[in-house]
């Protein structure tokens, strides 16, 4: 026997203490009586001897000394040895989606949790845990001794919702392994495996019902059909289905019954009414085992992605007809002497658009928060990507502009399906199509620089081009007008307006609709100040603001909200990350693995230390009972 702390038997100093204590104190106490004569006859009392006392006296001495020697041994905390009892654990936990299955009251995760504790449990003292989570293959702790450690921090150990691959946590186990072939491995799951060997799997599933929405799609036009799947993964059944669709702040309720059989996966399709929706969704209204999986939901991705702008002109009609064309924009207009009134004789500048539009006008402050397109600018601008060199060159008849013949990824976006006067159209590389180029009578001599693209040029000279402000909001810069050009009648002018619209203010989400475990991109403006990311849980991840775009991986399942500030004006977007197919099948059985190598059982000396326990109790009832007795004795005096 060892102890853990040593000096706790310095108590047993208390000991000898006593003892002295004992010996040289006072047997006889004084005491008044009430009278002479009670005195004389209690005095033939008093002759006699009393062998009981002095026992009495013993006892509470020999109660105090246990009670001393016990109350030191708990402290020091006795260890017995227990040779080769000890082994090392190496423990797999499944945190995979499927894990979250319900079964009773519980989740397939806590059952899987309790037998991963009864490991730990009925393990020798001294033996050594490794706790692995099958997925990321996070080691949770490793090599650890102290149970209650191990144990709390298995409590605190959550399932995740995406698929999970067991490669990476055999990797770790067969690490573990290789150092010490005597190493007990087990893996607790929800899967069957063919065969393994080196590693007892527990298996923690059992048939249950569940009922999974997949795969939703839509087609929008004069309506909207919602088309997805169903699948059964255990029997069959009849299933309500409930699509909601939220159109022009309302929402529209459709319901079928769907017949779907056991283990098989049955298409649905809702037809509405409705030409254009904010979002919908779709939901089994039964309760089964995991009901993550029993909604879908679908975020419009034109409503997410809506283009605001902010017009200035006398004359807009020509832009206004273009971004009539446009299902996603919001267009405000204001003449030259209402945005003079309200902001440039104030000293300020607009906020809260994601583009600005100035045609004929040059602003004395640039907005911050927005791309910036001119048409005919009038002079420079503070903070602008470019200067002027020359007021309005005029051109004797008409010049035709000759585009960029740059193979950038930028240049091709921009130029995509644009038709050429030979006849050649820029379509994804290909070659097709028949028109003309855009003619000019006149333009600004304009001289950009710093991190712009010419688009389209005269002569050498660029009549169209993007440029970036001093804020690093992106701009384009058109120095010709309707009225000095044929823009409002060419057939690729509109074509150009629709891929610098897509350039200006690029999609932040491509897609409203993702599977958990999926990576997204987030086409931020370069000049975006912050990007947010809200998990369903309500967690929030700060994104690298840049316009290569943001990346981040979906581990939840529900709505992620997207929020983009850009001089303090926020723009939010969402996004549903959808539950697993691969995680709601009930029943799975895996291909056969096995650890490399030999098995052993050469365990290692272990350590009993439980008995501390006793010795504390021990002298907690030995101190307790030498109360008693000593008020007992108190109350006969």
């Amino acid at each position: 026997m060892s102890f853990l702390y040593p000096l706790g038997l310095l108590g047993l100093i208390g000991i000898p203490i006593l003892i002295i204590i004992y010996i040289i104190k006072n047997k006889y106490t004084e005491q008044t009586v009430s009278s002479t004569y009670i005195w004389t006859l209690s005095e033939r009392f008093l002759k006699r001897k009393n062998p009981i006392s002095k026992i009495a006296g013993i006892i509470s001495l020999i109660l105090q000394i246990l009670a001393v020697l016990f109350l030191s041994f708990g402290i020091a905390h006795p260890v017995f040895t227990m040779h080769g009892a000890a082994n090392r654990y190496c423990i797999a936990l499944d945190c995979s989606g499927s894990m979250r299955t319900v079964q009773g009251d519980e989740t397939r995760f806590d059952i899987a949790k309790d037998r991963v504790e009864e490991i730990i449990n009925r393990a020798a003292g001294g033996s050594a845990f490794t706790l692995i989570c099958v997925g990321d293959a996070t080691t949770i702790y490793e090599e650890t001794t102290d149970k209650d450690r191990v144990l709390s921090m298995l409590s605190q150990t959550q399932a995740d919702y995406s698929p999970a691959s067991v490669d990476n946590a055999l990797s770790a186990m067969q690490t573990l392994f290789n150092t010490d072939s005597s190493t007990l491995n087990y893996f607790v799951t929800d899967k069957t495996y063919e065969e393994c060997s080196n590693v007892e799997v527990i298996d923690v599933s059992k048939y249950v019902d569940n009922f999974a929405v997949g795969s939703l799609s839509y087609e929008s036009g004069e309506k909207i059909v919602v088309r997805g799947t169903v699948t059964s993964y255990k029997s069959a059944a009849e299933l309500p289905l409930r699509l909601d669709v939220v159109s022009g702040g309302q929402t529209y309720t459709y319901e079928q019954t769907l017949y779907v059989a056991d283990y098989h996966e049955e298409p649905f399709e809702f037809s509405t009414e409705l030409s254009s929706f904010e979002s919908f969704s779709v939901t089994i209204a039964r309760d089964d085992a995991q009901p993550l999986d029993n909604t879908g939901i679908v975020y419009s991705v034109e409503t997410e992605n809506t283009y605001r702008a902010l017009l200035v002109s006398d004359e807009p009609f020509f832009l206004r007809t273009a971004f009539g064309v446009m299902e996603n924009a919001e267009l405000t207009v204001m003449s030259l002497a209402e945005y003079d009134e309200q902001y440039a004789s104030s000293g300020r500048y607009p906020s809260g658009y994601g583009l600005y539009i100035y045609e004929g006008y040059s602003p004395s402050e640039l907005p911050r928060d927005g791309a910036v397109w001119f048409f005919g600018p009038q002079g420079n601008i503070p903070g602008a990507g470019f200067g002027i060199q020359d007021d309005n060159v005029e051109i004797e008849g008409y010049g035709t502009l000759e585009y960029s013949d740059s193979t950038t990824a930028e240049m091709r976006s921009i130029l995509n399906n644009i038709l050429y006067s030979d006849g050649d159209l820029i379509e994804g590389g290909t070659v097709a199509g028949d028109a003309k180029n855009i003619k000019i009578k006149s333009y600004m001599r304009c001289s950009p620089y710093g991190n712009y693209s010419v688009i389209a040029s005269y002569q050498g000279y660029p009549v169209i081009f993007t440029a970036e402000s001093a804020h690093g909001s992106r701009e384009v810069v058109f120095a010709t007008t309707f009225r000095d050009s044929d823009m409002a009648v060419s057939m690729g002018f509109l074509i150009l307006f629709r891929n610098l619209l897509q350039y200006s203010f690029p999609a932040v989400v491509d897609s409203t609709y993702h599977v958990c475990g999926d990576t997204v991109t987030v086409n931020a403006a370069g000049n975006a100040d912050s990007v947010t990311v809200s998990s369903p849980g309500g967690d929030v991840t700060y994104l690298a603001a840049s316009g290569a775009g943001a990346k981040f991986t979906l581990e939840e399942v529900g709505t992620y909200t997207i929020t983009v500030d850009v001089a303090g004006t926020l723009r939010s977007y969402r996004l549903y990350s959808a539950f697993p197919q691969t995680e709601s099948q009930t029943s799975v059985t895996e291909a056969s693995f096995s650890l490399a190598g030999e098995q052993t059982y050469e365990g290692y000396d272990g350590q009993y230390d439980e008995l501390w326990y006793i010795f504390a109790l021990l002298a907690v009832v030995l101190i307790a009972d030498w109360v008693v007795y000593c008020y007992e004795q108190y109350q006969l005096r």
